[in-house]
């Protein structure tokens, strides 16, 4: 018995940190994309680039928001339009990833001194990360 342990013991290691080792490499290479595909959003938010904008929203993708009288809206994303805003200076909060779906949080600061937040719901298919859902609001304060 012991000698099936001294045996066994050195492979169930070497399998947990492979495989350990290998998440995080996993978990870093999607890291990096989801970055990527939320800088490119922003490139394409501030200089209305089209081609940005289609690298880093899904077609089918949308904004989803409540409206100033409290009213939902949302509207599928317009990859084609060339508008840009520059009224913003963003900053990455938190990125979570559970699998194939990810969170980016982001605060925007505006030249008024107020701030928004946005939050992108990515989604990992065909080997490539894409905004599927924009929601954002504005920062109350008491």
């Amino acid at each position: 018995m012991k000698k099936l342990i001294k045996i066994l013991l050195p492979a169930l290691v070497l399998t947990l940190f492979t495989s350990y080792s290998y998440s995080q490499r996993t978990d870093f290479s999607d890291r990096q994309a989801i970055i990527e595909t939320t800088e490119n959003f922003f490139i394409g938010d501030h200089t209305a680039s089209i081609e940005h904008k289609k690298l880093s929203m899904h077609k089918k993708g949308a904004y989803r928001y409540i409206k100033r009288d409290g009213t939902y809206d949302e509207f599928i994303f317009d990859l084609d339009s060339a508008e840009a805003d520059t009224r913003y200076k963003e900053e990455i909060l938190s990125i979570e990833i559970y699998g194939k779906l990810a969170l980016v949080r982001a605060r925007l600061a505006t030249n008024n001194g107020k701030a928004h937040y946005k939050l992108f719901t990515l989604h990992k298919a065909d080997g490539k990360w894409k905004i599927t859902t924009i929601t954002w609001g504005s920062e109350i304060k008491l």
